[in-house]
């Protein structure tokens, strides 16, 4: 096993180098077998993915989840199977095994209770079916499951990731508008977290679909800001990505000449080190500027070479076109005057792309070549069927661009010509009623003018008002809070002042009362005047550990010494050695410093739980969490026990009380029963980052 992974390191260090990878592989080098190489050569393949080497990835990725199993790190592991399906769904050479990866993956997410990585599981599986037409229904399904577990578990980076995935798909329906709303979603939280890895992805995507709706400026303002991020990053393949974008702005415009170079570039790049997925698009592509140039010869052999790795790469059990190669072997077939063979490439793709919405774009190209097929090879009908069916696609797709538009009326105009009088007459009525809405808008201008003159000294004046009784709101605030500490202060003095007369007094009374009682001489006591002395000993040894219990848990003194993890850490310790239900507590870093008001309440509150579950749950064991997330300062207190009753919470003094103390700190209390059986509480309450 070792001797293997050297020998993956021996083989990176063939590849071109890279500051990133170079650091990387250093670290290695000095890691022990923990956690922490498990994350570093997850690091690894990620920017050797990005560089294009796949194998070298895969083989890390493998190492990588090896060790994680050794060292039983199970986020590792789930992560290493993760990227390991990821990377499968540009190839679909074996997709049996990615499937597979993420089975295991899921079941262990779902052991260790990680609604992250189970969302992440459901991402990867959807990425795997958004190129297979028949599983396109599921990858919906599966993104929008994804997405609710992102949003469960707060986390922003990775719903950032399901909102990339989404758009994408509704990018391929040729739903721009949806799809730019979730881009710049997904943009946002990115930019807020400093998500560089997502924005790389993000950006780009951002920018192909602005060149989409021919918004070029907004198109390479995007580029450009992933250009920075793709060189922060070193990361190849997003520079390669951007080249074909720009190649793409070129062709727009028309400048064929200077796109074709850009592009054959990008065919070298990814055929040294070997990315067919990408490969196949960059031949595709190349052959529909060489249409463009009326060089058929090599437009129809760069489409094959398309056709050829792409079908090279995908498994055979995925029966799937290349529509970059199809859509350009009817173009080519059309202009070669091949019309049999232009109407017969545009069916098998049609075929294919009848009732996905992802694929609307190429269906619409497919309709348009049949259109154009059969009306040269003298099918009127047919050609007209098609032409309106084109007319409607494209008007569908394209809403507001006027050039494609154009481009529509123009297929259309041999069939309506008889129309063309008819429509010259529409045009000059709505030209003379535009002149007269014109005119009206002008008149309504010029008086919202004089409105929003006078809106805007009210609002002037609204705006002076607000800032005022904003001023006083902080100064309202500012008492507030001192009144606040002042009063916590009191009560610690309070709950001290009285936690100590309870233990040097009141306990002290007790202790020597039991003391008297114990001193009785029983010699001449019959069996029930001994039993009942024995009763009363008990009892007051009961009283006795009472009082101290009330009063160490009024003022704990460790708790207001060291913060509520070490107060926790003696009360789990003090609960296990006492009682049959074991107790667990983990305390994450963010939430380690806690103290103060918000300590005492969220230790009254464990105590509250904690009493319940001793005297109701009947559980073998509990665990307690506490954790700081984005503001958020989380407990959760489970149990394996009977669990509640008809799903019904008794509105008791204890859990009154438990309100009560949220409701002094602003926080949220939630009460379920497990799936796995047992009680689960979650109690959230906002605190400073």
């Amino acid at each position: 096993m070792r001797y293997l992974f050297f020998l993956c390191l021996n083989c990176m260090m063939a590849v071109a180098q890279n500051p990133i990878i170079d650091s990387l592989k250093t670290q290695l080098t000095k890691l022990p077998a923990d956690s922490n190489r498990v994350k570093t050569m997850h690091e690894l393949a990620t920017n050797l993915w990005w560089n294009g080497y796949d194998s070298l990835a895969r083989q890390t990725l493998m190492q990588a989840r090896q060790v994680a199993r050794k060292v039983a790190y199970k986020p590792g592991e789930i992560r290493a199977r993760l990227a390991l399906a990821r990377i499968e769904a540009d190839y679909l050479s074996d997709t049996k095994s990615a499937h597979a990866q993420l089975d295991t993956a899921l079941k262990m997410a779902t052991a260790i209770h990680d609604l992250s990585l189970e969302g992440q599981v459901y991402l990867r599986r959807a990425q795997l079916y958004e190129n297979i037409m028949d599983k396109l229904p599921q990858a919906r399904t599966l993104l929008e499951q994804s997405l609710k577990k992102f949003q469960q578990a707060h986390d922003q980076k990775w719903e950032a990731q399901a909102y990339n995935e989404m758009a994408i798909m509704k990018m391929g329906e040729g739903n721009y508008v949806a799809a730019i709303n979730l881009w710049l979603n997904a943009r946002r939280l990115q930019e807020k977290i400093q998500d560089w890895k997502g924005l790389r992805s993000t950006l780009p995507n951002l920018g192909a679909v602005y060149i989409k709706l021919n918004r070029y400026d907004e198109a390479m303002a995007c580029f450009t800001e992933a250009k920075v991020v793709a060189q922060r990053l070193n990361d190849q393949m997003v520079q390669h990505f951007l080249t074909g974008r720009q190649a793409e702005i070129l062709e727009r415009k028309k400048q064929y000449t200077k796109a074709l170079p850009l592009m054959i570039g990008l065919v070298k790049a990814y055929s040294d080190p070997y990315q067919p997925a990408s490969l196949a698009r960059a031949y595709g592509i190349t052959g529909r500027l060489y249409i463009e140039l009326k060089q058929y010869d090599k437009a129809l052999d760069y489409s094959r070479l398309a056709q050829a790795t792409y079908r090279k790469t995908v498994e055979d059990t995925q029966d799937v076109v290349e529509h970059n190669a199809q859509s350009n072997f009817g173009k080519i077939y059309l202009a070669l005057k091949q019309y049999d063979k232009a109407a017969a490439s545009a069916k098998v793709g049609l075929d294919w792309t009848k009732g996905v919405k992802e694929m609307r774009p190429e269906r619409t190209e497919y309709i348009r070549q049949l259109a154009e097929a059969y009306d040269h090879l003298g099918q009127p009908a047919k050609a007209l069927t098609y032409y309106k069916w084109y007319k409607a696609e494209a008007d569908t797709m394209l809403n507001e661009e006027a050039m494609q538009k154009a481009t529509v009326a123009s297929m259309t105009y041999e069939f309506e010509k008889k129309q063309q009088g008819v429509r010259l007459k529409q045009a000059q009525q709505e030209a003379r009623i535009q002149s007269l809405e014109n005119d009206k808008l002008e008149q309504l201008r010029n008086f919202l003018i004089a409105l929003l003159v006078a809106a805007a000294g009210i609002l002037g004046y609204v705006f002076w008002s607000n800032r005022q009784l904003k001023v006083k709101n902080e100064e309202l605030s500012q008492k507030n809070a001192e009144i606040e500490a002042a009063l916590y202060r009191g009560q610690t003095i309070e709950r001290k002042r009285v936690a100590s007369e309870l233990h040097d007094s009141v306990a002290a009374k007790v202790s020597a009362l039991k003391w008297r009682f114990e001193a009785f001489d029983t010699d001449s006591f019959d069996e029930q005047q001994l039993r009942e002395h024995n009763r009363l000993l008990d009892h007051l040894g009961e009283v006795y550990d009472d009082i101290r219990a009330i009063s160490h848990n009024l003022m704990p003194e460790i708790l207001e010494k060291q913060g509520l993890q070490a107060a926790l850490i003696k009360l789990t310790d003090t609960l296990n050695v006492q009682n049959r239900t074991k107790f667990q507590l983990a305390v994450e870093e963010s939430g380690e410093d806690v103290r103060g008001k918000t300590a005492y309440e969220l230790y009254a509150i464990t105590l509250e739980l904690v009493n319940n579950i001793l005297k109701h749950a009947k559980a073998r064991q509990a665990d307690i969490t506490l954790a700081r997330q984005n503001g958020i300062l989380a407990l959760t207190v489970q149990d394996d026990g009977q669990g509640i009753v008809s799903g019904k919470v008794r509105n008791g003094i204890g859990l009154q009380n438990i309100q009560s103390r949220l409701e002094r700190l602003g926080g949220t209390c939630q009460i379920a029963n497990r799936e796995q059986g047992g009680t689960q509480v979650n109690v959230q309450i906002p605190v400073a980052a």
